[in-house]
C-alpha cells in the first residue's frame, strides 16, 4: 500500500490568515489537496496538522483519511514530515509527500510518482518542473527511518539532496508547482483556477 501524508501544520505567516483554509473554487485549499489524494492510488491519507487543526480537520474528514497532530510544528516542516512518516502502518510500501497549500497536483501527477517509483525501483521519486524539483515527493520504505528523524525546517529536497543516486524524476506540469505563500500567490492561482471574475456595471 501506497499513503499520501499531507502536511497541513504551516504557520501562515506571510498570508496572514490561515491560509489551507482559504477557498478556491467552491473549496478549500486544504479539502482540494485531499480530494486529489483521494482520487488517486494512495490507499491512506495521513494529514499532519498543527495550528487551527479543529478546523482543518472540519476540512478534511472522510475516507481514508487519518489526522496526525505535530505539537512540535513551529520547530519547522522537517517535524510535520516525520510525525506523518512515523505515522504510517507498518505495511505501507511508499508515502507521496504532498504539501497542503499545492492544491493543483492532482490525482494524475500523485499516480505519475507511485508509477515511476513501481517502474523504476528508486525509493525517491522527485516533481521536476522545468529545470528545478519540487514537492510532491514520493518517499520509499528505505528512507521512512531516515525522515523520521527529520528536524527543524527541511523536507524531501534534503533527502533527494543528500542520496542523488536513489532519485528518479517525473515531470509536471508548472500549474502543479503552484504554492500558497504570500495574497499575491493566492490572487494569481485563484485567477487560473477560476478565471476572470465577471464584469459588473455598464461600462
Amino acid at each position: 500500500m501506497i499513503a499520501a501524508v499531507i502536511l497541513a501544520a504551516g504557520q501562515s505567516r506571510r498570508m496572514g490568515r490561515p491560509k489551507l483554509l482559504l477557498p478556491l473554487a467552491g473549496r478549500s485549499v486544504v479539502r482540494r489537496v485531499v480530494e486529489n489524494a483521494r482520487g488517486s492510488a494512495c490507499g491512506e491519507i495521513v494529514v499532519v496538522v498543527g495550528e487551527a487543526e479543529d478546523r482543518i480537520a472540519a476540512e478534511v474528514r472522510g475516507p481514508l483519511v487519518r489526522l496526525v497532530v505535530n505539537g512540535r510544528s513551529r520547530e519547522g516542516m522537517g517535524t510535520s514530515l516525520a510525525a506523518g512518516i512515523a505515522a504510517l502502518p507498518a505495511g505501507c510500501e511508499a508515502a507521496v509527500v504532498l504539501l497542503g497549500d499545492q492544491p493543483c497536483v492532482d490525482a494524475g501527477a500523485i499516480n505519475a510518482l507511485i508509477d515511476a517509483h513501481r517502474r523504476t525501483g528508486k525509493p525517491i521519486i522527485a516533481s521536476r518542473y522545468g529545470a528545478v524539483t519540487g514537492a510532491p515527493t514520493l518517499l520509499g520504505r528505505a528512507l521512512f527511518d531516515e525522515a523520521r528523524d527529520l528536524t527543524g525546517d527541511v523536507g524531501g529536497r534534503f533527502l533527494i539532496e543528500r542520496h542523488p543516486d536513489l532519485v528518479a524524476e517525473v515531470s509536471l506540469p508548472p500549474l502543479a508547482a503552484a504554492d500558497l505563500d504570500t495574497p499575491d500567490d493566492f490572487a494569481r492561482l485563484k485567477e487560473r483556477v477560476e478565471g476572470d471574475p465577471p464584469r459588473t456595471g455598464g461600462g
